[in-house]
Formats: C-alpha cells, sequence, structure tokens
C-alpha cells in the first residue's frame, strides 16, 4: 500500500491574477479593504497590520524594470504571504526571521527592485542570470559606493530572503546562492566599529526623564479638569458661533460687549490666523449670540479688524481656574485662542505617562489608545473633553 507524499506547507501555490496580495488568514480586519489584487500595479501593505498609526506603505511596481517584474512579483508575493523553514533558521542562528513587518517587507521588496535595475544596466534579463558570482559583484558595488556597514549588512539580509523566498514560491526563477550566506557577511564589509546592543537608540537620561515625567503627571492630576472644561466651553462657543441667526438680541450683546473697548480705546478679542492677528469672530459670535453677518456688518463699521491687529486682546473663557502650581492658580483665566495647545499639551502629557508606565512602544499605544477613543462617543460635557483627549492622542 502506498501513501500519498506529504504536502510542503512551506511551498505556496502559484497565485493568479486574481489572487488577493494578502492571502485571508493573514489580513486585519482594519485595513482588508485596502487589499489588491496580484496583478493590480500597486499593493497596499496595510492589510498586514490592525496598527492605525503604522505609515500606509505600498509596493509600486512602475518602480522595478518591467523584465524582472513576473519574476520579483511571484517572490514578493510569497515573501508576503510565505514563512522561511525552522530548519533554515536555525543553520543561521538569530540573523533571519521567519516573517517580517510590513515595513520590512516593503524596504527588502525595494531592495530587490535596484538589484533588479542593476542587473538590467549590465545586460542581466533575469534572476537566473544572478548567480553567485555575479551576487559577489554587487555586494562589493555596495561597498564601493561608500555605505555604512549597518546598511550594506541589511541589503545583504534583504538579498538572502531573495534567494530563500524564491525557492519557496510555485515556480523558481533559480537566483544563486549570496556567497555571504556561505562564508559569512564579515567577508563582504568592514570591521564593525562597535558591538552594539538590541536597541540602537540611547535611553534618555535620569535628568531629563525625571522631570518629564513629574510635570506629565502633575499636567494630568492637577490641571487636566481646567484644561478639559476650557476645552468643552470653546467647543461650545464655536458650534453656538456656527448656528447663531440674527436677532435684535444677539446685536444688543454684540453691542454691549464691543462699544465700552471701541470708546476706551482698548484691547478688542483677537486671535491669530495664518500668522495674521485679527478679530476673534467666532469667540465673539460664541459669548454674545450674534450671527456672522452682524459682526461682520459691525466690523466693518467700526474698523475693528485694524483695529484688532493693533490692539489684540485676551478671549476669557467663562470657567473657573481650580489647578494649582506651588500653592498659587496657574492661571488667571483660561483663554478661547489656547484651549486646542493646552489639549496637545495635556494629550502629550498623558501619552508620556501611559508609555512609561505601561512601557508600550509608541505605535502600540497609539493603537490602544485609536480603540479607547471610541468608548468616549458623548458629543456633551465633560465625557465629550474626554473623548476629545483620546482623539488628540491617536491623532
Amino acid at each position: 500500500m502506498s501513501t500519498a507524499p506529504e504536502l510542503d506547507p512551506y511551498l505556496l501555490p502559484l497565485p493568479t491574477p486574481h489572487s488577493p496580495v494578502v492571502l485571508p488568514h493573514l489580513t486585519t480586519a482594519l485595513h482588508a479593504h485596502f487589499n489588491a489584487r496580484y496583478a493590480d500595479p500597486i499593493w497596499p501593505l496595510s492589510p498586514l497590520t490592525e496598527n492605525p498609526s503604522a505609515a500606509k506603505k505600498a509596493i509600486h511596481w512602475r518602480n522595478c524594470p518591467a523584465v524582472f517584474q513576473d519574476e520579483i512579483r511571484l517572490v514578493a508575493w510569497t515573501l508576503i504571504n510565505g514563512q522561511l523553514r525552522p530548519t533554515f533558521l536555525e543553520e543561521r542562528g538569530t540573523t533571519l526571521r521567519a516573517r517580517i513587518s510590513l515595513t520590512e517587507v516593503h524596504n527588502t521588496v525595494a531592495q530587490w527592485m535596484r538589484l533588479a535595475a542593476w542587473l538590467d544596466g549590465r545586460g542581466v534579463h533575469s534572476l537566473a542570470g544572478c548567480d553567485t558570482g555575479v551576487l559577489h559583484d554587487y555586494g562589493q558595488h555596495l561597498l564601493r559606493d561608500g555605505h555604512s556597514r549597518h546598511y550594506v549588512l541589511r541589503i545583504l539580509i534583504a538579498l538572502t530572503r531573495l534567494w530563500a523566498f524564491d525557492q519557496l514560491s510555485g515556480h523558481p526563477s533559480g537566483i544563486g546562492r549570496p556567497p555571504w550566506d556561505d562564508v559569512g557577511a564579515d567577508d563582504y564589509l568592514p570591521a564593525a566599529a562597535s558591538v552594539g546592543g538590541e536597541n540602537e537608540t540611547a535611553p534618555l537620561a535620569e535628568q531629563t526623564l525625571g522631570p518629564l515625567l513629574v510635570w506629565a503627571m502633575r499636567m494630568v492630576d492637577d490641571l487636566s479638569e481646567d484644561i478639559l472644561a476650557a476645552w468643552a466651553e470653546r467647543q461650545r462657543l464655536v458650534e453656538a458661533a456656527r448656528t447663531n441667526t440674527a436677532t435684535a438680541a444677539g446685536r444688543a450683546a454684540l453691542h454691549a460687549l464691543l462699544d465700552p473697548l471701541i470708546t476706551a480705546e482698548a484691547p478688542l478679542p483677537a486671535t491669530m490666523h495664518r500668522g495674521t492677528m485679527g478679530l476673534a469672530r467666532v469667540y465673539i459670535g460664541g459669548v454674545t449670540g450674534a450671527s456672522r453677518e452682524q459682526i461682520d456688518k459691525f466690523a466693518r463699521r467700526e474698523g475693528l479688524v485694524a483695529a484688532a491687529a493693533q490692539r489684540p486682546g485676551p478671549c476669557p473663557l467663562d470657567v473657573a481656574v481650580t489647578g494649582r502650581i506651588g500653592g498659587r492658580l496657574w492661571r488667571e483665566a483660561l483663554d478661547f485662542t489656547e484651549a486646542i495647545t493646552l489639549m496637545r499639551h495635556l494629550g502629550t502629557a498623558a501619552f508620556v505617562v501611559c508609555a512609561y508606565l505601561t512601557g508600550m512602544r509608541p505605535g502600540e499605544k497609539r493603537a490602544k489608545l485609536h480603540l479607547m477613543k471610541h468608548s468616549a462617543r458623548s458629543n456633551t460635557g465633560e465625557a465629550a473633553a474626554q473623548g476629545a483627549v483620546w482623539r488628540q492622542l491617536a491623532a
């Protein structure tokens, strides 16, 4: 009795022109709608990640020499959907991984395209014509261009993946084995300047991180109530100004607010817009109930645009200040024009605290906050302001 040969789970079948770029079992729900087809000229890679803050990278096949597009497209599809054998990885220690991140996929395929362009320029028009000797020449070419050791090493690893994943595709091209895979990358690279470590970015000094964390926590604990209230009041005034209609009461309130300031030649409510100081029409409309047309007509008659630029004044919010620094109120009043900036600072402070206490990377924390912000959907009161904090953090 004969036994049917066991299927090799690491060998991928040939895709069709209509096959999805990212196979269903690897596609994330958040970005599944970006998925393309194998024959498409652009392959978005966002279906590979649930991270809403990840850059929306894509493979543009116009960047690949036409003569190599079919071969490299197949290996790229295999890279996206396949993985290297455990035995292959064990033989190479920790140099390679079975699967790589979205960003590494994008960078790896870009290096394959650069190799293809170099081959095309040398009269080699297929990957089968790129044998071990040609790959050696390409490695030396990279060094002669003056690239750093680290940069060249990343390219050599990308080309090793080209050879490895080509063997796992439904129709291997037969590209040669890179010589550095056999004898080691050190033969192609200058000596390392230092051993280095897992993290290349130096940590923040304690003298910096300590005060940063303390003041971030103080802003969240001591000042957030005032900032959230200011944000909610600003949003209320903006909405009121947007929906106001012309009424006699609004005109009377407009005169009551501005006539004394005009008579005394006192500072007028002003705001900066695109580098120019001008009359704070939205604030005035929200406070008085006057319509935009009433404000514009009054401003033209009294020359308030020029006057506000010459005598810019505050736009105080009707919000009680309760936060204290050193036992004293941290603001005499909160201003309409600073509410957005304060909200951004509060979001940054909350991000610093969350990132430090959880140890999450920035992308992980932003992904978490993206999910959390959907729980704050109310349009009124403090819940709306809290929702705005999450939107600032996840933006």
